[in-house]
């Protein structure tokens, strides 16, 4: 019997990563993953029932890895200054939203969406959930009169939009320069101010 193992899986998904990422969805193959990974397709397989299958756990994945920890320590911060809290929180989104490897997935399941499920499903298995999550939690603060009463999910797509807006040009260059600190700082500092301008309780 054939004895699956985490340091196997995440090779694998170490491995697929790097091939979506080089090869684009569509040519990519079990076969050339299992290939890299040092491997048969039957043992793949026994791992994950399907390329999308394997593709959607990557997307959950690359998503939890960076923002989990994140709206973790979100949820966790009850008696701080709300605009630190945000600022905070956006701050380490927007480091995320900013990075190579995220500006690069995006482009994969962009040059996708068109021709599959992929884009959907990688929507749902990630920025849709983290938006329902971050509602949860705007909806906390807005029954304790810290926001305005509002469609929370809606508030976590502005907020969301806001700390990207100054960010969504880079999609469409080859070369950018990583973002300083400073430059993180002021964008988010500019997206927390309209967020809570148009949210603060009247």
């Amino acid at each position: 019997m054939k004895v699956r193992t985490d340091a196997k899986r995440d090779a694998i998904l170490r491995t697929a990563g790097e091939v979506f990422l080089e090869m684009g969805y569509e040519r990519t193959s079990m076969a050339e993953i299992a290939a890299r990974v040092g491997g048969s397709k039957a043992t793949l397989y026994g791992y994950f029932p399907s390329k999308e299958a394997l593709f959607m756990t990557l997307a959950h994945q690359f998503g939890a890895d960076h923002i989990d920890p994140a709206m973790d320590e979100l949820m966790a911060a009850v008696d701080e200054d709300l605009t630190t809290v945000l600022e905070r929180f956006c701050e380490r989104l927007l480091v995320f939203l900013s990075a190579a490897e995220t500006i690069s997935a995006h482009r994969l399941v962009l040059a996708e969406a068109g021709h599959s499920d992929v884009g959907r499903l990688f929507y749902e298995a990630g920025q849709k959930q983290g938006m329902e999550i971050m509602g949860g939690y705007l909806q906390s603060l807005m029954d304790r009169g810290h926001l305005r009463q509002a469609d929370p999910v809606i508030a976590a797509q502005h907020l969301g939009s806001l700390v990207h807006s100054e960010v969504d040009h880079r999609y469409f260059y080859r070369d950018l320069p990583e973002l300083s600190p400073e430059q993180i700082k002021g964008m988010v500092a500019r997206a927390v101010q309209v967020f809570l301008g148009g949210y603060s309780p009247r």
